[in-house]
């Protein structure tokens, strides 16, 4: 694992409230222009189509658990690298790849997450 340096709180912190699958644990991060991509799907570019999208995937799996390969910070961005462990609703983990990219504006909320991930597995017949 890279080492952390400080200010990988609010970092640590976003990873755990993410992990809770609580719609709004997770969207008290995003500012209300926050710029989310989520694997393959189209760009969005405001917290309320953030947080509908965001709720329907949390709603198609049971949990999740983000595992830190690597951690690099700068400044107000972070990029983590590791591995995501989704539950399925009938108790499977699928454990992917995943790299993200962070970045905080002035007020400490998210105006930018990207969520490199091929999700296709989590979905794919017996996963």
């Amino acid at each position: 694992m890279a080492e952390e340096t400080g200010g990988a709180e609010w970092v640590n912190d976003f990873y755990r409230d993410a992990d809770t699958v609580d719609i709004k644990k997770l969207s008290a991060w995003f500012a209300n222009d926050i710029d989310l991509r989520f694997a393959n799907n189209p760009p969005i570019d405001n917290k309320d189509t953030a947080v509908s999208v965001m709720s329907e995937f949390y709603n198609s799996i049971a949990g999740m658990k983000h595992q830190r390969d690597n951690l690099f910070l700068d400044g107000a961005a972070a990029c983590q690298q590791g591995t995501v462990t989704y539950t399925t609703h009938d108790g499977k983990d699928v454990p992917l790849p995943v790299s993200s990219y962070l970045r905080r504006n002035n007020e400490g909320l998210l105006d930018r997450l990207w969520i490199y991930i091929d999700i296709a597995p989590l979905y794919a017949e017996g996963a």
